[in-house]
């Protein structure tokens, strides 16, 4: 008498790790495929690994990363590190590869109700673009900076609004300008009801993703005419070396006021030190900028690329 068994064989458990790990078939692609539940390829790849059917090999470069990520954590008492492995030719790659690895981090950097601030700038826009589509119950997507006229799309409305219709999130832009020409029209500003409402509730966010410039004089600030040059100099000899999310920073992560504060319609820095920060950043040049950040306390989440990771731990 033939003895029955649910046992799949080694044949059918090699084929569904066969389409997984070499054909590159999403789980639920695989069920279909086959006729089977998704919980079922999963616990099948779970049998592959468990009969030997599949051997997982860590890269020896990837244990160079974890070491980085590691004293990153140490050095400056942060949850979460992402060191992208330097696997590029130039540093657009390596840019593009830390903001695509940001983007698919992102779901998992948020949980339902959160309410998430969002900054602006090219690592924004781009890392915007490449969220997966997965719906977060609740979530809260607010703009942290007002608004700017410029047609590149790489303002916080953009950025915000696109991140919001991928998590399927209920999305706040910030209805007003960026920066205005002056204090007495600022004020007038913040004192209409909605304006003084949405700056208010900013202080909800519990949540931020953003990256970080340098004070040079090509900055996005002075670009985007958030900042004249010359109001950027005043701040380098104050002792900026950083600005985030329209505000400056010194090189121990302490604000650094100006008259341009009270013209700036955007997050307070003591708000934003208060939420979850995710750091998306890449490239050399961001070194003293990263550092300001970091040593500042902003951040909880960082993503970075191989060669940022070793300036900064050189800077210290």
């Amino acid at each position: 008498m033939k003895v029955r068994t649910n046992q799949p064989t080694d044949g059918l458990i090699a084929e569904i790790a066969w389409l997984y790990y070499v054909k590159g078939l999403t789980q639920g692609e695989i069920a279909k495929k086959k006729n089977l539940s998704r919980p079922t390829v999963i616990s099948y790849l779970k049998l592959a690994k468990n009969r030997g059917i599949v051997s997982i090999k860590l890269d020896p470069v990837h244990g160079r990363m974890n070491e980085f990520a590691d004293r990153m954590r140490d050095q400056f008492n942060l949850k979460t590190v992402y060191v992208i492995a330097d696997e590029h030719e130039g540093d657009v790659k390596a840019f593009e590869a830390v903001c695509e690895f940001a983007a698919h981090v992102l779901p998992d950097f948020l949980d339902p109700n959160d309410q998430l601030g969002v900054s602006w700038g090219q690592t924004l826009s781009i890392m915007s673009n490449m969220v997966p589509f997965i719906p977060i119950p609740g979530l809260v997507v607010r703009q942290l900076i007002g608004s700017m006229a410029n047609p590149i799309v790489m303002t916080a409305e953009s950025c915000t609004t696109e991140i919001a219709r991928r998590l399927d999130a209920k999305c706040v832009n910030l209805n007003a300008p960026a920066v205005c020409s002056n204090v007495k029209l600022a004020e007038a500003l913040r004192g209409e009801p909605i304006i003084s409402q949405q700056m208010e509730r900013l202080r909800e966010c519990n949540k931020a993703v953003y990256s970080v410039s340098p004070c040079k004089p090509d900055t996005h600030v002075v670009r985007f005419k958030v900042a004249t040059r010359e109001e950027l100099k005043m701040y380098e000899k104050r002792g900026a070396v950083c600005n985030l999310a329209g505000r400056f920073l010194d090189m121990a992560g302490k604000p650094v006021r100006g008259e341009l504060d009270d013209r700036l319609f955007a997050v307070q820095l003591g708000d934003l030190r208060r939420m979850k920060g995710m750091l998306v950043i890449s490239g050399t040049h961001k070194a003293v900028p990263a550092v300001s950040v970091l040593r500042g306390g902003y951040v909880d989440c960082l993503v970075l690329d191989e060669r940022l990771a070793q300036a900064i731990l050189k800077i210290g």
